[in-house]
């Protein structure tokens, strides 16, 4: 039978030539392959990804003791018009204990009657003690001259 292809051959199809033919006929040394890095044309530039900062929250403000300067420094008088000028008619047993403490009446008393009805109290007796006092200082200075009119 004859071969109607021509690889169709009784033998099978004959070996395909080698590559080291080519690199004897053309008197190249024989080297392994080196990779070339590929370097694609991109149409716009490489991309840098943005960064943004991070967002930090507030730290809160350190717990400082509050110092009132004007309830320091201040005297007696202005600390009063100021304690005054903030109250209100709701705010007299406040007002009152402040007051109270203000007047150095809070401290004298004890730890039980501390409240706005003693303070009142305690201030009345002795504003009474005073009157007391002045008429009989008026009383001897009156007598003191007459005495010596005469």
């Amino acid at each position: 039978m004859q071969p109607t292809q021509p690889w169709e051959e009784e033998a099978g199809p004959a070996p395909p030539p080698t590559g080291h033919q080519g690199y004897e006929q053309l008197n190249v040394k024989r080297e392994p392959l080196q990779l070339i890095q590929p370097q694609f044309k991109t149409p716009l530039p490489a991309r840098q990804p943005e960064v943004f900062p991070p967002s930090f929250s507030e730290l809160p403000l350190p717990p400082l003791e509050l110092f009132d300067l004007d309830e320091t420094f201040s005297s007696e008088k202005s600390r009063l018009a100021q304690i005054t000028n903030k109250c209100t008619e709701e705010d007299l047993e406040f007002y009152v204990r402040k007051c109270g403490d203000i007047l150095g009446v809070t401290n004298k008393l004890p730890t039980d009657q501390q409240d706005a009805k003693y303070i009142l109290e305690h201030i009345f007796f002795q504003v009474v003690e005073f009157k007391k006092l002045k008429q009989e200082h008026d009383i001897d200075t009156n007598e003191t001259a007459f005495q010596d009119n005469f």
